[in-house]
Order: C-alpha cells, then structure tokens, then sequence
C-alpha cells in the first residue's frame, strides 16, 4: 500500500477529522475568489470607471481577506495535526520512518486543501452573480449584472492558496519534526496547571481598569477635537483587553472557584472546574479574539452608519442642489435655459451669494491667512433657504462670527478672541462671539468665514479690489433624485471654470462609496467572525478530546446526561461571552466616539450589527457545545 493511498483511505474513511481544515480552507477560498472576480468583473469596472478610491478598497480589503484567511488556515491546521498526533506516532511505531510520516501529512493536506479549494471555487461560481447584484443594488447602480469566469481570477486565487499550502507544509512538518514517539502519544494527556492568582494578578485587573476607562474617557471626551491622540486611545483600549482578560477575568474565575457555598450548587463545580483548569491556556486566544472582534464591529457599525446616512452627509457639504461660481451674467442665462427645457426641475429657492476674500491676523490659526467675510443679513437668508436655525447673534459692530474648517468638531476656544480683519486702509478689530464648523455653501468653495454686521461688511467691501470679491449662486429644487438628465445637460452648458457642483452627484458618490463600505465591512464582519468563532470552536474540541475520559468517570459515579450538558454549556459560554461582551463595550464607545466625529447618530448601526453578529455568533456557540457533548459521548 502506497502513501498516497493511505492518506487517501484515512480521509475517505475518517473525514469527520479533516472536515473542519477543509471547511476553513473552502470558506477562505470562497471569500477570496469572491473579491478577486468582483475587481475584474466588467460591469463593477464600469461602474467604478474613474474612481480609483472605490477600486483601492476592494483591493485593500482583499490583503485583508488574504493576511485572515492565512492565518485561519494556519490556525486550523495546527488544530488538525495536533489532534492527530497519536495517530502519527502509532505509525511510527509499526515502521513509518518520520520521512514518511512527513510525506503522509504533506499528501493528506494537499489532497484537504485541493478539495477545499475546488469547493470553495464553485461556491463562488454560484453565488458570485448574487452577491454582485447584492453590491449593485447597496451602490445604487443600474443595468444588468453580467455573470463571467475568469482565469486571471482563477489563477490569483491559485497563487496566493498555493503558497498558503506551502506554509502549512512546513509547519506540519515541523510540528511532526520537534516531537518523538513518546511525546506525540502523550500529547493528548497535557494537562493545563491550575489558575495561580496573586498580587500581581490583582495588580494587572487594576491596571486594565485603568486602561479602559482612560482610554474611554480620553475617546469620548477629547478625541473628536484632537484626532492625533487616536493612536494613544487605541493603544490604550487594545493593552487594556488583553490586561482585562489575564487580571480581571482569572481573578473572577478563581473567586468563584474558592466560594465552596456556591460551588457545590447542582453542575457548577464541574463547570467551574474544567474553566479554572484551563482558562490559563485560553487567556492569549481569548484577548486576541476580543479585540478582533472589537475591529470587526466597529468597521461594521462605521460602513452601516455612513451607508445608513449618506443623504444627510452629502447635504451637509452640498447644501444646494447645484452651486457654480458666477462670475458673468452668461453663466446665469445658460443655467436658466437649460432649466427651461427641462420641466421635471421645479426651483425652490435661488440665492445670489457674495463673500469678501481678505487677509486676517488671527493668532490661533496656523494656516492660510486668506479667510471670507459674509454679511450677517445675507448669512440669515441662506440658511433659511437651507432650512437651518444657525443663530450668530451679533450684538455690535465689534462681533464676529467664526465658521471654521476643522476635522471634527469646532474649537470652542477660539470663542472670545480677538481677530484682525484687513481692509485695504483700515484694520478691523472683531471679537469671536461664537463658532461652528457646517457649510452654508458647497465645501470645495468653503473657506473659513467670519459672519460680520452690514454695515463693517459694506466699509470692507468697498475699500478692496473687485477680484476680491467672490460669487457663486445656488439653486434648491423640489426634488434632487429625478433629474440625472438635466445635470448631464447642464454639465454641457457650464465651463469648468464655473466649477459646477451638484448634490445629485455627490450623492451618488457617496452612495457608491459607503455602499462599497458596507458590503466589504459585511464580508470582513464574517470573515472575522467566522475566524474568532472558528479559533475558538478548535481550541474547545481539542480540549473536548483531552477532557473525554474525565467525563466517562462522571457518569460512572452517577453524573447524568441533562448535567453534563449543563455543565459544558455553561463552560463554553463563558469561552464564548466574555470575549463578545467585551468586543461589545469597546465598540459601544467606538459608535459614541464616530458618532461625534462624523456629526451622525450611531445608535441604530450600533443596535443592528451587534444584534446580527450575536445571532451569528451563538450559533457558533450552539453548533460548538453540540460538538463538544458529541466528541465526549463517542
């Protein structure tokens, strides 16, 4: 009999042992094989025709997809030849040089991961035409889906899979390698040592309280006015877990291991135990898991967030329904008469708008010199027209109002301050009255503006040069949804140097792109999920296999069946929960933090992609305790 039909016997005959490698293997080559075709499918490229970003993100989130797949694989094949240890070490013993055994393995995974990968492949034949469809109705886009296999597809997904092989190869030898007989048939009786708590222990759990809540209160209090301490808040949630899990967790573990009145309550001291004996070796896997987690909400909550609200983000920096620079009354002539001969455009509001260009001495701005000065009366009918209640409350000619380009929130401690407006022979002394960072006029013509009286507008204006002086003009319609005909007509008419700008194609920007965003943060979310569902089903069927003969004794003193599972559920919630529960609190303060930041109520985001990733999680859950009861019953 030949290796190769050894190795072929062993998974026909035993593929309950190889399922969950070949599983992670199809699922990463599914997910892979799916972006790939979506990059190089002609109808996406059209789409994105011009759009660099949008085809970037793909790209990047397929690294992503890449780096997690690898190391999920990687994962699961240290799963799978640790399980099978002894196995290795019996055909050692009946004459298979290591060589050989090195050779069995090598063919057993290719044979798994050629397997997984034509299977993945397929699935993602099958399902590519949906998902596509999917992207395009989340983007907005029209027109008919074409279906289409590609070898360039085919063929990228067979190198980055072939070196994946390669890898794995090495490391199973490896495993294999650094062991002899007696250890590999004594791997599957290490036992974990018991939970040793001390002072320092203690010291830690302190220590990751005072992580998080600094890096907390640092993130909701501080952040969205100082984006640079990011870093600072990331490092300090990050450290926080993993301190979390080694200090606060053990040390809950080994109290309720040490209450003896609770203990012996019904399964809990068979529960309690098993966790207290091994949660020393999950404390790594555990923390690492959380803060996946943590990404992979918080990417999600943010592409669903923005998704969920691209109408009110591209009205804040397109807040007319088109906006061009009027420098000429031929401009206005061909904007009303393209408007004639379309009657599906029905005008709401049209504002003339005049802002000063002027040199200012402003202490606390480190710059561009160059700001604009609006008139207070001329301020008010804009923002009436844009339905918005912005008050600057100018009480005299010394006040001013500040609209400053910041990147998230307005610095509120310029209120107060003294700024120099430079009018040709004369310096005007204004006193900052208040601040706000939205735009009244299209953010590409946005310059930080100060709100001045009528009659300091008027004195300045007439003492600077008319080049100095900028116009643009702004329409808002009934509708801004229906009138994709009348913008490419318009376009015809208007000369770049006009600068036309509309919020319909903004919007359909914006569309595309947090539509984009959302479907890769949906698909990362699962690879995520499956990979940390994934870790964590391996390590706890491992132990399952160690742990099968301490069960065998339970029943044999009189333990019964309904009390095994209890006892088992309650261990593998614990596994399960605490890393979720704690992924759910870091990315709770996340979705505060982005809410500030992006001036958007992320509640909603937060609420649906937590309650889905729960559901998906605790069927992991479900499908794990189903297995563990199934391996220590066999």
């Amino acid at each position: 009999m030949t290796l190769f039909s050894i190795a072929l016997n062993n998974i026909k005959n035993n593929f309950k042992n190889y399922w969950t490698f070949f599983l992670s293997s199809t699922f990463s080559v599914f997910v892979l094989y799916l972006f790939i075709s979506i990059i190089n499918n002609n109808s996406i490229k059209s789409e994105f025709e011009g759009k660099r970003a949008l085809a970037l993100l793909f790209i990047i989130a397929s690294y992503v997809v890449v780096i997690f797949s690898s190391y999920f694989i990687w994962y699961s094949n240290s799963f799978f030849i640790k399980s099978r240890k002894k196995e290795f070490a019996l055909y050692m013993m009946l004459g298979m040089s290591k060589k050989q055994t090195f050779i069995l393995s090598f063919i057993e995974n290719f044979i798994t991961i050629v397997g997984g990968f034509f299977t993945g492949i397929i699935i993602g034949l099958i399902l590519n035409k949906f998902f596509l469809m999917l992207l395009y109705v989340m983007i907005g886009a029209t027109g008919n889906v074409e279906f289409q296999f590609s070898l360039k597809d085919f063929n990228m997904c067979s190198v980055v899979f072939g070196f994946m092989f390669i890898l794995i190869s090495i490391h199973s030898i490896i495993l294999i390698h650094k062991n002899n007989i007696i250890d590999l048939f004594n791997a599957s009786r290490k036992v974990e040592k018991d939970l040793k708590v001390s002072f320092i222990t203690g010291f830690i759990g302190v220590l990751s309280i005072i992580f998080l809540g600094t890096g907390y209160y640092i993130a909701i209090r501080k952040l969205a006015e100082n984006i640079r301490l990011g870093p600072l808040v990331v490092f300090l949630v990050i450290i926080g877990t993993i301190l979390f899990f080694i200090g606060v967790i053990s040390f809950i573990i080994y109290i309720t291991k040490k209450n003896e009145k609770s203990l012996f309550n019904g399964t809990k001291l068979i529960s309690t135990s098993q966790i207290y004996y091994r949660y020393k070796g999950n404390v790594s896997t555990l923390s690492v898991i959380s803060v996946a987690t943590t990404i992979a909400l918080c990417a999600m909550i943010t592409c669903f967030g923005l998704f969920d609200k691209v109408e009110k983000s591209t009205r804040y920096v397109r807040p007319f329904s088109i906006e061009y620079i009027n420098d000429n009354d031929t401009i206005d002539k061909k904007i009303k008469e393209t408007l004639k001969r379309h009657k599906e455009v029905s005008v709401k509001h049209k504002q003339d708008i005049e802002l000063l260009e002027i040199k200012s001495k402003v202490p606390f701005h480190s710059g561009s010199n160059s700001f604009f000065v609006i008139s207070e009366s001329k301020f008010y009918k804009i923002i009436s027209s844009e339905k918005k209640h912005e008050k600057v409350d100018l009480k005299n000619s010394t006040d001013c109002y500040f609209f400053q380009i910041s990147n998230f929130l307005p610095d509120k401690s310029v209120i107060g301050k003294t700024v120099k407006l430079m009018g040709k022979n004369k310096e005007y002394n204004l006193k900052i009255t208040g601040t706000d960072m939205k735009y009244f006029i299209a953010m590409e013509h946005f310059k930080e503006t100060f709100v001045v009286k009528d009659n300091v507008y008027n004195e300045i204006k007439n003492t600077i040069p008319k080049e100095k002086i900028f116009r643009v003009t702004g329409y808002i319609f009934q509708n801004d949804f229906f009138i994709q005909e009348f913008i490419k007509d318009l376009r015809k008419q208007v000369p770049s140097e006009n600068n036309l700008l509309t919020f319909y194609e903004s919007y359909r920007y914006g569309l595309k792109l947090t539509g984009m965003m959302a479907f890769i943060g949906i698909f990362l979310g699962l690879v995520f999920l499956t990979a940390a569902g994934g870790i964590i089903y391996f390590k706890i069927i491992m132990e399952a296999r160690e742990d099968k003969n301490k069960f065998i004794i339970l029943r044999k003193i009189g333990v019964s069946q309904k009390e095994i599972k209890k006892a088992i559920s309650k261990e593998v919630m614990i596994l399960f929960g605490w890393p979720f529960m704690v992924a759910v609190i870091n990315s709770y303060v996340a979705s505060i933090v982005l809410g500030k930041m992006m001036a958007l109520k992320m509640r909603k985001s937060f609420a649906i992609i937590i309650s889905v990733y729960a559901v998906l999680y605790s069927i992991y859950y479900l499908i794990t305790v189903k297995s563990y009861i199934k391996t220590i019953s066999e």
